[in-house]
C-alpha cells in the first residue's frame, strides 16, 4: 500500500475504504464505519488480520470531518455529509480508542514514517481527530 501524504486520507487504504463508502448508500455507511471502529477499539494485537491502520484512521477521519462540517485533510469525496450529524457518544468513544491503537508508538503506522517531520505531521492529523471527537462527548456539547 502506498501513502503519499500525512493525511488521514493520503493513503491507499484510507482511498479504499472511502471509495467501499461512497459506494453504499447513505443509511448503510454508519454502520459501516462503526463496525470497523469497532473491531479496532481492541489491543493492536488482537486486531482481525485484514484490519489495516489506515483503514481505521480513515474512518475515524470520517467521524471527525462529519460532526465539525469541514474537511481540512482534503479527501476526494465529500465526506463531510456521509453520516448523521448527531453521532452516538458511544461511536465517537469508538473513534477514540480505535484511532489510540491504530496509533500505537510501537505499532505499523507509528514506524512508517520516514522522516521526523512527517511523523509529526501525522501526529498533528492524528490529534486535530481526536480534539473533534473529544469534543464532541463533552456533556456541554
Amino acid at each position: 500500500m502506498g501513502t503519499w501524504g500525512e493525511g488521514p486520507f493520503d493513503s491507499d487504504g484510507a482511498e479504499d475504504f472511502l471509495d467501499s463508502l461512497a459506494e453504499l448508500p447513505p443509511d448503510a455507511r454508519l454502520g459501516v464505519v462503526s463496525r470497523l471502529l469497532r473491531s479496532a477499539a481492541v489491543p493492536l494485537a488482537e486486531w482481525p488480520r485484514d484490519l489495516w491502520d489506515t483503514e481505521v484512521i480513515a474512518a475515524a477521519a470520517v467521524l471527525a470531518v462529519n460532526i465539525s462540517g469541514d474537511d481540512p485533510f482534503d479527501a476526494e469525496h465529500e465526506v463531510t455529509e456521509w453520516l448523521p450529524k448527531q453521532l452516538p457518544a458511544e461511536l465517537l468513544s469508538l473513534g477514540l480508542r480505535a484511532i489510540e491503537e491504530a496509533t500505537t508508538p510501537s505499532g505499523p503506522w507509528a514506524q512508517s514514517w520516514t522522516t521526523d517531520q512527517s511523523r509529526a505531521d501525522a501526529l498533528d492529523a492524528i490529534t486535530r481527530i481526536r480534539s473533534v471527537l473529544a469534543s464532541r462527548m463533552r456533556p456541554d456539547r
